[in-house]
């Protein structure tokens, strides 16, 4: 009886003995061991503007991380040089900023504190009116047509202004006659191969023609007079889009 009381403690003993390594183990790998971390792990870039004068900042995705991971994730930050007046094959420079009090109590290892990533993607300016598809100049004419609420009209002029600095942005005009007699520019912004218009920028002025350009229609004398300076104009045609034109 004695031997095999002495047997089951022995067991009961080494039981305990290789839970209490076990939890130890675990104690070690799970938060005294140092955890290499890449805290430029699920970095992602907002761009805004085009190539040439864009800007940037940049964010971290991590939400599918374990949570003291994702707890540290959350204290980095990024500084990014250049971050400004980017454009499509530059490359960038980023830092990332960390909790390095946390760091320390999680036992983290930050890794990849610094990277060099490549600009691409961002949306390039036309160089002429003729690299523009037509599909995207009637999708600009119709939402000038329902910013300006005149659905069953035609304009009556259209042209493509290109800013001639880079802070000007490109733009198609659309010109309208009212039914009331008034003539209305619809100027539809930010003109580019990423072919979207931009709606909530779409911005509406009145006409203000002079007794010789009413007398003439001489509506691209007007807009000649109005945008020149800022902008090479070149005008839409019948072959690009309907015009309201006068009869001979």
């Amino acid at each position: 009886m004695k031997t095999g009381a002495v047997k089951n403690k022995l067991i009961y003993f080494a039981f305990l003995l290789s839970c209490c390594i076990g939890l130890m183990l675990v104690g070690y790998f799970g938060f005294l061991q140092t955890v290499n971390i890449d805290v430029m792990l699920g970095i992602q870039f907002v761009y805004t503007g085009e190539s040439g004068e864009a800007q940037v900042s940049a964010v971290s995705k991590t939400d599918d991380l374990n949570q003291r991971i994702q707890e540290f994730m959350q204290t980095v930050t990024y500084t990014i040089e250049p971050s400004e007046k980017l454009a499509n094959g530059d490359t960038i420079t980023v830092t990332a900023l960390y909790d390095a009090d946390m760091a320390v109590e999680y036992h983290f290892q930050p890794v990849n504190t610094r990277a060099e990533f490549l600009v691409e993607g961002l949306p390039e300016r036309y160089a002429s009116l003729a690299e523009i598809p037509e599909a995207y100049i009637q999708e600009s004419r119709e939402a000038a047509v329902r910013a300006l609420k005149a659905e069953d009209q035609e304009p009556v002029y259209g042209a493509f202004l290109q800013g001639k600095t880079a802070g000007v942005r490109d733009r198609i005009l659309w010109m309208y006659q009212l039914e009331d007699g008034r003539y209305e520019i619809v100027l539809v912004p930010d003109v580019n191969n990423a072919q979207v218009v931009n709606r909530k920028a779409i911005s509406t002025q009145q006409v203000y023609l002079s007794s010789k350009e009413q007398e003439n229609r001489d509506f691209a004398g007007y807009v000649r007079r109005v945008f020149e300076a800022d902008c090479n104009i070149e005008e839409l045609t019948e072959s690009t889009v309907p015009l309201d034109t006068p009869q001979d």
